[in-house]
């Protein structure tokens, strides 16, 4: 096994736990990994011409993607946002969402949170909406 397949598969899953241990799941690392797994493929089956190019670009593509993929709040930072507002914010899980247009840098998931006074909201990492269920 090649040394950029081990880098490759430490990345995807750094990406992976990061998305579930930070983001709840909203984060949309799979352009970013699907890029990833792409390279990798090329690299191996076809000696690029010029190698400080080839992985110049890959790295940028990736470090691109995976900044796209990122929501703007993690649960920790909507935990703190809705802290403001609500007593006793608790997260309990994140819930698919459904919109009105497909990107792939957008995240599906919103987070579900428990108030100290029993209500239940919905925050939307993207935007930073929150919504009481």
């Amino acid at each position: 096994m090649k040394w950029w397949w081990m880098i490759g598969g430490i990345i995807i899953v750094v990406l992976m736990e990061v998305n579930v241990r930070v983001y709840g799941g909203a984060a949309t690392f799979g352009v970013p990994i699907g890029w990833m797994i792409t390279l990798l493929v090329m690299t191996q089956f076809r000696k690029p011409t010029s190698i400080r190019w080839a992985v110049s670009f890959g790295v940028i593509g990736v470090s691109i993607g995976i900044v796209l993929s990122v929501p703007s709040y993690s649960v920790a930072e909507a935990e703190e946002t809705l802290g403001k507002t609500y007593n006793d914010v608790t997260y309990m899980e994140s819930v698919p969402t459904t919109g009105g247009e497909w990107n792939p840098f957008k995240p599906r998931v919103g987070y579900r949170f428990k108030a100290g006074s029993g209500e239940s909201i919905l925050f939307i990492p993207d935007s930073g909406k929150t919504f009481e269920l």
